[in-house]
């Protein structure tokens, strides 16, 4: 006899194999995404190494406050934001330097370079930092915010196994590593 537990499990695991399954079955090969993160303080490494397949297979059944099927609503409820519009704008702007930033505390830099959107945040203060974010022009297609401005991350990750391989975030702390790559 099989517990419910026991059973949630198996379906779980069919549900995790069919997602998998046609992904697998193509002719084209397996993207993964890839993060990895290093705390020096508390000496953590935490690697993760997912198929795009399982990663969009668990956001899309994930249904909880705010996160609801890989959606989450952006809190802009004051802003008339056109999305299409922005996000077109951002991804037809010929390549250039976009913004620079300076205080005494960090700088950003916000620049397009060969069609790849570019955001680097250095942080000089007391938790000294770097953030290097790369988004390809092509990624910018798979951002979809709707007119009730939820953003749907699911697409976001789809788009994300369409990319070559490469880095997309690069954080360097003095407590801490992140890198999230796919390939």
């Amino acid at each position: 006899m099989r517990t419910k537990t026991g059973t949630t499990l198996i379906r779980a695991a069919t549900l995790l194999t069919l997602a998998i399954a046609p992904a697998a079955a193509a002719d084209q090969p397996m993207r993964w995404l890839n993060v990895h993160v290093q705390e020096a303080d508390e000496g953590a490494n935490v690697k993760i190494h997912l198929p795009m397949t399982t990663v969009l297979a668990v956001m899309r059944a994930i249904d909880v406050d705010g996160f609801e099927a890989g959606r989450v609503k952006l809190e802009v409820d004051d802003a008339d934001i056109d999305w299409p519009v922005l996000l077109a704008a951002v991804k037809d702007a010929p390549d250039g330097e976009f913004v620079t930033a300076t205080t005494d505390d960090a700088t950003v830099n916000i620049r397009k370079d060969g069609g790849t959107l570019r955001i680097d945040v250095t942080n000089a203060g007391d938790d000294h930092a770097e953030v290097r974010v790369i988004l390809p022009s092509s990624l910018i297609d798979a951002f979809t915010v709707d007119a009730d401005n939820t953003f749907d991350i699911a697409a976001l990750v789809e788009g994300l196994a369409d990319l070559p391989d490469g880095d997309l975030v690069q954080v360097d702390a003095d407590d801490a590593t992140v890198r999230i790559w796919i390939e």
